[in-house]
């Protein structure tokens, strides 16, 4: 997923739910990229006095976004509409403790997106008249511009428990610099490009471009390999290889990460 720095209206939605979009779209995109690269064990990782872990709060991203779908649509028990499937990630607290581990990030990733793609396909059955309706909501008179407005709100808060817990993760504690932006070369996440250097940073300095397709980290063969899943981030001070594609030019760069501090 790449970052969309404009707001504004969207084809097959009105221009009110064209923003909401937009602004769903960048809190989760802040998101994906706090946990990138993240393992099953820093994934179920719940330091004290931290209850959540990070796999957790991500699975709960998922049963608000869902159990708010059930509440715009009127349904009388959303808690029964959401299932077992989804109440330990709504709940979280033990049962979440108990039951939301030993998942890979793909496991996490593919619920947020299964999740958001039911969102965008009742927001294209309506309009803002519908957005803005006026509805009983936490005892008061809401409306589902609000509902969808804490699904974003809920997710930047609980995104900023994720950076603490990152803290207590030992390859994330002392977190080195590149200078450099990467993202999945396929549409459906598979390898790794460089997309932009940062002037005079690491990456500059030893030659990486933006453009640069990753054929090797570190000498392991990316190609085929889920971007969201290469441990790009390291600590400062660790160097990685990149082999890539320039052209028809096939490079070996090697850079040294800094400190962020």
């Amino acid at each position: 997923m790449q970052m969309n720095v404009f707001i504004g209206d969207r084809e097959g939605f009105t221009p009110q739910i064209s923003r909401l979009i937009g602004m769903m779209d960048y809190a989760r995109f802040t998101t994906l990229q706090a946990v990138q690269g993240l393992s099953v064990e820093e994934l179920d990782l719940r330091p004290e006095p931290y209850g959540n872990s990070v796999g957790m709060l991500l699975e709960h991203f998922v049963a608000v976004e869902r159990i708010y779908q059930f509440i715009s649509l009127g349904h009388p028990n959303p808690d029964e509409a959401l299932g077992e499937r989804w109440m330990p990630g709504l709940m979280l607290g033990e049962l979440g403790r108990e039951r939301i581990r030993g998942h890979r990030l793909s496991y996490y990733l593919r619920n947020l997106e299964e999740a958001r793609a039911e969102t965008l396909e009742l927001f294209r059955a309506k309009d803002d008249t519908w957005l803005e309706e006026p509805l009983p909501l936490w005892g008061q008179t809401g409306n589902r511009s609000f509902m969808w407005f804490h699904v974003l709100e809920d997710e930047v808060n609980h995104r900023g428990q994720i950076r603490l817990l990152l803290q207590h993760m030992p390859r994330l504690k002392n977190r080195g610099m590149l200078g450099a932006q990467f993202a999945a070369v396929t549409p459906d996440g598979l390898g790794m490009q460089c997309m932009f250097v940062g002037q005079d940073s690491p990456a500059d300095t030893a030659g990486l471009r933006g453009g640069d397709v990753v054929l090797e980290f570190n000498g392991q063969d990316v190609t085929q390999t889920p971007y969201m899943e290469i441990q790009v981030q390291q600590p400062a001070g660790v160097s990685s290889q990149f082999k890539v594609q320039r052209g028809d030019e096939t490079l070996m760069f090697e850079v040294d990460r800094v400190s962020m501090g």
